[in-house]
């Protein structure tokens, strides 16, 4: 019966994903005043693709504090990550944008999926390359855009929260608008409680291969996460490493006492 799931999951999974490219195509090409608009067909093609991969999966989603969210025109979101399921995630729920490294455009199929989902590619290892970058993201945040950004920078065991880098959150400070910090946790597998052995199941770090850390959550029957929007972050008056302390302090107080128990 475990296998018959996977089966069925997977070709689930690949139907979604080439219904994706086909209207991911359709609604590129489709005309837009600029490149703000562009964006916003492509996420309607995004947030569809991502609801079906939850369900798919069998993914359960719980937002806490969403009054937060709903209180503003546009977020500048920032999230622990640790996993290709807080993509799917936030997408679904959130309406946003992302923020990428230019290496994940380059693979093949991951990188694809985040060209139609409208995302920016940053350069991160060059500073000299975020002059650029940061302006473009502060005016689509004034365009009224949510955009997402992973301060981490990559993804972490779960275990722990990683050291957050600075410079693209200069992007708040530029455009004015304010962060939304929140944090995920998954809380169940399978109808367990989650443990700290099992983000390996959930994860996606280390440079582990994507297709055989997508077998396993294939594999899974149900996944549970909780995503609490923490209070949002004023940017009016305070410069990027200010913000960063801030939503690092927010986040960490969150996660830590997400894993008591679990590690």
């Amino acid at each position: 019966m475990k296998y018959v799931r996977v089966i069925v999951k997977f070709f689930l999974s690949l139907l979604t994903l080439v219904l994706f490219f086909l209207f991911g195509c359709i609604f590129f090409i489709l005309p837009a005043k600029n490149s703000a608009q562009k964006r916003r067909q492509l996420m309607v093609v995004a947030t569809w693709g991502c609801k079906a991969m939850l369900r798919i999966l069998n993914v359960k989603v719980i937002i806490k504090n969403k009054e937060f969210f709903e209180s503003q025109k546009s977020w500048y979101i920032m999230g622990n990550h640790m996993s290709y399921i807080d993509i799917l995630m936030l997408l679904a729920n959130f309406h946003t944008l992302f923020i990428t490294s230019k290496e994940m455009g380059a693979k093949p199929i991951l990188g694809q999926i985040c060209f139609f989902g409208g995302s920016f590619f940053v350069e991160r290892r060059k500073i000299s390359t975020l002059g650029e970058e940061i302006p473009r993201i502060a005016n689509t945040l004034r365009e009224g855009l949510n955009i997402t950004l992973f301060p981490e920078g990559r993804c972490s065991d779960g275990k722990g929260l990683l050291p957050f880098r600075s410079a693209l959150i200069e992007a708040a400070v530029d455009s004015g608008v304010n962060v939304l910090p929140l944090c995920i946790m998954y809380t169940e597998i399978s109808g367990r409680p989650v443990k700290a052995e099992d983000f390996m199941t959930i994860g996606y770090f280390n440079g582990l291969p994507f297709p055989s850390q997508f077998k396993k959550m294939l594999m899974q029957k149900s996944l549970t996460a909780e995503i609490e929007l923490l209070e949002p972050v004023i940017t009016e008056g305070k410069d990027r490493k200010e913000i960063k302390r801030e939503i690092f302090e927010k986040m960490n107080n969150s996660y830590n006492s997400y894993l008591s128990g679990r590690i």
